[in-house]
């Protein structure tokens, strides 16, 4: 969630989350409207909110790389959208959070059954999503230097994307549905290894 740049016409960019975050409360209300309020239904709504999440982090997450591998306009748009990206996955993944939490009391309980060290981890996870939302405006992130910043959002950034891998992955090794959001997620990471060593190596002539 890069803070970096705020770029003219801010409320043509904001149209960002306002698309993702407005289709998926659409997608969400259209799982419970249609298939009713019961555990299933729920399952779905944390599904599909923790796939819109995985992606919509990828974006925010790989486009500093993208950029630097391709520097084309498109890429370009893509690192100054950073921020509304990652903007857009705190919110959906936070109310991926509350489908849990619904799972917890009326359903199943998730997070009672769940290890301590996964409970941990994935606290962890929403903490840094919810500083790193935070700290995408003004307000909080002046309370920051520029290399506090840029470290919080590089661990958090980090942090993240170990929890949604470790995720992903596990399930593609039994589930085929899950496979493309595992390769997607480690796609990003390739792309932040090769953008390092394009910069390294640039670097270096």
């Amino acid at each position: 969630m890069d803070n970096s740049y705020t770029p003219k016409g801010t409320l043509w960019y904001w149209r960002i989350p306002q698309l993702a975050v407005g289709g998926s409360v659409l997608a969400f209300a259209a799982i419970f409207i249609l298939g009713g309020f019961h555990e299933e239904s729920t399952r779905q709504a944390i599904r599909l909110s923790a796939k819109i999440a995985a992606v919509l982090f990828s974006m925010a997450f790989s486009a500093s790389a993208v950029h630097k591998l391709l520097s084309n306009s498109f890429s370009f748009w893509w690192k100054m959208n950073r921020k509304f990206f990652g903007i857009s996955f705190a919110i959906v993944h936070l109310m991926h959070l509350g489908f849990l939490l619904l799972l917890q009391q009326c359903f199943h309980p998730v997070f009672t059954l769940a290890k301590s060290s996964s409970l941990v981890a994935g606290g962890m996870a929403y903490l840094f999503a919810v500083v790193m939302l935070l700290t995408s405006f003004p307000y909080f992130s002046n309370k920051l230097s520029p290399k506090q910043w840029k470290l919080l959002h590089s661990l958090g950034g980090w942090w993240i994307w170990a929890i949604f891998m470790n995720s992903y992955a596990k399930r593609a090794l039994q589930e085929a549905e899950y496979v493309p959001w595992a390769m997607l997620l480690s796609s990003v990471l390739l792309l932040r290894i090769v953008a390092k060593f394009k910069s390294v190596r640039d670097g270096a002539a």
